[in-house]
C-alpha cells in the first residue's frame, strides 16, 4: 500500500522490505502524463453467429512496437461481467498501429472491449463498445401463395455474405 500521491511525469522509487531485510535492487517507475488508448473499432457491430475480423485502431502515440504475441483482446458483456469472449489476435500493423482480432460469436448484446499489452498493461478502451446482434429491417413480399414457391427477400444487418451463413 502506498501513502504517496503520485504526480504525472515523475519518477518514484520503491524500497521493498521482506522479513526486515531491504531488497538490494529497489524498484523504480515513472508515471505517464497520458494513457495511450484505442481510437476505433471496425466493425463495431457484428453477427452473433458469424466469425468476424475486428480491426482495432490504437493511438498513433502508442509507445511500443506492435507484435502480435504481446496483445490479448477480450469482449465482456455489459449485462453479465462473468460472460467474457476471448478473441484471437491474428495480426498487427505497427505502421498503422492496428490490431486485428478474430471474433467468434457470442450472445446478443453489447460488449466492452478490453486490450492488454504484455509490457504496457491495459490499454484505454472505455468508449470501445461492440454491438453483437442481427436485425431484420424488411421482408418482401408480405403476401404469398398458400401453395409455396414465393421467393422471399429478408433485408437486415449483420447477415453473412454466403447464403449458407443465413439459414431461414
Amino acid at each position: 500500500m502506498f501513502d504517496t500521491k503520485f504526480h504525472a511525469n515523475q519518477e518514484y522509487g520503491v524500497k521493498v522490505v521482506i522479513n526486515k531485510q531491504d531488497v538490494t535492487n529497489p524498484v523504480k517507475f515513472k508515471t505517464k502524463t497520458t494513457v495511450s488508448g484505442s481510437k476505433d473499432l471496425n466493425p463495431n457491430s457484428v453477427s452473433p453467429v458469424l466469425k468476424t475480423d475486428l480491426v482495432i485502431q490504437l493511438d498513433t502515440e502508442f509507445p511500443y512496437t506492435l507484435k502480435r504475441e504481446d496483445f490479448s483482446v477480450n469482449a465482456t458483456s455489459t449485462k453479465d461481467a462473468a460472460y467474457i469472449r476471448y478473441l484471437n489476435v491474428i495480426a498487427v500493423d505497427d505502421a498503422k498501429k492496428t490490431i486485428t482480432a478474430k471474433f467468434g460469436g457470442a450472445w446478443s448484446g453489447t460488449f466492452q472491449m478490453s486490450i492488454r499489452h504484455k509490457a504496457y498493461g491495459l490499454v484505454d478502451t472505455k468508449d470501445m463498445i461492440l454491438d453483437v446482434s442481427s436485425r431484420i429491417t424488411s421482408i418482401s413480399p408480405k403476401l404469398g401463395s398458400i401453395y409455396g414457391g414465393t421467393l422471399v427477400t429478408i433485408t437486415g444487418t449483420n447477415f453473412g455474405t454466403k447464403k449458407t451463413d443465413n439459414p431461414v
